[in-house]
């Protein structure tokens, strides 16, 4: 089936032992919110897959799920920052509220 959408799909990162793979095998970047790791896993091409990992001291459900589409947005308006990796887990550690921009910003200029 064909995608339609001009927005990029996003499939989700869940099994432990991938995300452990991708911390340790990874390329780590580090930005004011926390830790993005990037992993080309050349088993599986095809799909890319995001996890998004917001600590409990963030806050509360609404504001960790609030950070959480606030960086599934940063990636999908910029997918070709990604192009080269079909991994990637965000690990945001700041405490508090972070607001949109700012947290695109730190993105795009961490990873270019």
């Amino acid at each position: 089936m064909m995608n339609l959408s001009k927005q990029l799909r996003i499939q989700s990162l869940k099994r432990k032992t991938e995300i452990k793979e991708v911390f340790e095998k990874g390329k780590k970047v580090y930005f004011d919110f926390g830790l993005i790791v990037l992993y080309n896993n050349t088993k599986d091409e095809k799909t890319r897959k995001v996890a998004i990992l917001v600590k409990k001291k963030s806050g509360n459900a609404v504001v960790r799920n609030r950070i959480k589409r606030i960086i599934r947005h940063a990636i999908c308006a910029q997918p070709e920052i990604y192009e080269n990796y079909n991994r990637v887990v965000f690990l945001y550690k700041e405490r508090g509220k972070a607001d949109y921009n700012s947290i695109v910003n730190q993105i795009r200029n961490r990873l270019k």
